[in-house]
């Protein structure tokens, strides 16, 4: 398990993967209780959001593909999953500017970062 000492020495942190700690910490005050629970339901929320939006893609469902690719980039960036952020960012864009043609590889992508954001989750806390 790799840790790290915080700037206030009050806590070891542990990196999880995909993830800056710091920012998602700062992003609730340093309450570090409170990001690990948020981090589960991080996890329970939207480990599955790349499969619904590649069925969403696939079905030609604007209005979900919108809503999860929007939602999945403002919790991304919330939690401090700035790649997964990245990416489903350019994904956002993509699906509003109407380019078919970039979805493939942006979902791949997305994929990719979001299943190691899920699997560094996983790691370390109890996502059942």
């Amino acid at each position: 398990m790799d840790k790290k000492k915080s700037e206030n020495n009050q806590f070891d942190i542990i990196k999880y993967d995909g993830i800056d700690f710091d920012v998602g910490l700062n992003n609730i005050l340093g309450d570090e209780a409170l990001f690990k629970e948020i981090l589960v339901m991080f996890y329970q929320d939207h480990h599955l959001d790349g499969q619904k939006l590649q069925s969403a893609i696939k079905q030609q469902d604007i209005v979900t593909t919108k809503h999860i690719s929007h939602t999945l980039k403002g919790v991304a960036c919330s939690v401090g999953a700035m790649d997964l952020f990245k990416v489903t960012k350019a994904l956002d864009l993509a699906i509003n500017d109407k380019q078919q043609e970039d979805l493939d590889s942006l979902l791949s992508l997305l994929f990719s970062e979001l299943n190691r954001v899920m699997k560094g989750i996983a790691l370390h806390l109890d996502v059942s």
